[in-house]
């Protein structure tokens, strides 16, 4: 009997809330009880407008996604106020607790290149952990100032409090807080299974964290664009693998697997239906008639075949496009991936909004998209500075 009036109040404490956000997509939180407190729990899960069936599947997918966590919760709730919480989880140490966090992170990943990245990543940080803090931490005994002083650690390579020792680590801005973002996501899991009751490191102040300077994204202007397409190269497989990124906005890992059934045409519209690589989300991309120009033919090749069946390994790729930009007398350092971005500020040069681009993109928040509004509008502020010298 007890344990049917726990389930029952648990199960009545754990609601999922919507909130509508200002650019029409719905964030998914859960409101409950605990420790006789009310808490509020956003999951960074977005339902967004159901234009096409790709957008119902991923808001399907997402609801899916969002009952679990709530299931979860529920369940930890339960065993919380039932007593059985288990005793290893107060003597769980760090070094055994990342080795967890890579795992189920490696399980969650859509690819294997992601779990590839995401074990790496967290080895690192693990290694980094044992050399800052030793290997008797338990999960239990971090708080905020042990997060402060790895973060100094991170950016100094010093250990504050004690001998003082240089470990030889000069990590890069960016490098320093992927290592901390992937200690945070450690212990955001160990509260979610209940080894810890609140992440230390929200506990942190802006002025603590690592503050990263914003990225620069080498991408073409049109003129550049232009000039590129108008230079001879040696691969024609690259140029127009290439050219069509740019004109699609597409990672050249979905146009290796582009096939030509997920290429539709109904009356002149013609439109790319797939699951991107990356993310594993669906993509609903409507094609321009000078993305077109640069599929190859099709022929009497079968529906179930690779578009770009040809085109050499990414290494080959980029040594190609070096090569291309430097025949067509531009300077910029041309990878496969500044085709994307010369996709998004063309776009947003040519006055769409920021919203579309981040849809046709496959971005899941708009504010990843930004980067792209930031770059045009430094152009337009050089643009207006030209009048400076007359």
């Amino acid at each position: 009997m007890p344990r049917k009036k726990v389930a029952s109040k648990a199960k009545e404490t754990v609601r999922l809330r919507e909130k509508r956000l200002s650019n029409g997509n719905v964030s998914l939180y859960l409101d409950y009880y605990k420790d006789g407190q009310r808490e509020y729990e956003f999951l960074k899960l977005y339902l967004i407008p159901e234009k096409t069936p790709f957008d119902k599947l991923h808001n399907l997918e997402v609801l899916n996604a969002a009952n679990a966590i709530k299931a979860e919760r529920t369940r930890a709730i339960i065993a919380e106020e039932a007593g059985l919480k288990r005793v290893w989880q107060s003597k769980i140490l760090l070094s055994d607790w990342m080795m967890h966090c890579a795992e189920q992170a490696g399980q969650r990943a859509s690819t294997a290149a992601n779990r590839h990245t995401w074990g790496r990543t967290i080895e690192n940080t693990a290694d980094l952990l044992r050399q800052y803090a030793g290997e008797r931490v338990r999960v239990s005994d971090i708080d905020t100032e042990f997060c402060k002083g790895f973060i100094e650690y991170l950016r100094t390579g010093y250990v504050i409090g004690r001998n003082v020792q240089n470990t030889g680590q000069h990590l890069a801005a960016s490098t320093a807080q992927k290592r901390y973002q992937c200690l945070r996501f450690a212990l955001s899991e160990a509260v979610r299974e209940g080894v810890i009751n609140k992440n230390p490191c929200d506990m942190l102040a802006d002025a603590d964290k690592i503050k990263v300077p914003e990225s620069t994204r080498a991408y073409l202007t049109i003129d550049e664009l232009k000039l590129l397409e108008n230079t001879p190269t040696a691969s024609e497989e690259t140029r127009r693998a290439y050219l069509f990124m740019c004109y699609c906005g597409l990672r050249i890992s979905d146009v290796k697997a582009l096939r030509w059934a997920d290429i539709n045409q109904q009356g002149e519209q013609w439109t790319i239906t797939i699951r991107q690589q990356k993310t594993q989300t669906p993509l609903y991309l409507p094609l321009s008639s000078k993305a077109r120009e640069f599929l190859p033919q099709q022929g009497e090749k079968p529906v179930s075949g690779l578009v770009f069946a040809d085109i050499p390994t990414e290494p080959a790729m980029n040594r190609t496009l070096k090569a291309w930009a430097e025949r067509a007398g531009i300077s910029k350092n041309l990878t496969l991936h500044t085709a994307r971005h010369t996709y998004a500020t063309t776009l947003l040069t040519k006055g769409a909004d920021l919203y579309t681009v981040s849809k046709l993109l496959g971005h899941s928040e708009v504010a990843t998209t930004q980067i792209y509004a930031k770059i045009v509008d430094k152009k337009k502020v050089d643009a207006v500075n030209l009048l400076n010298n007359l």
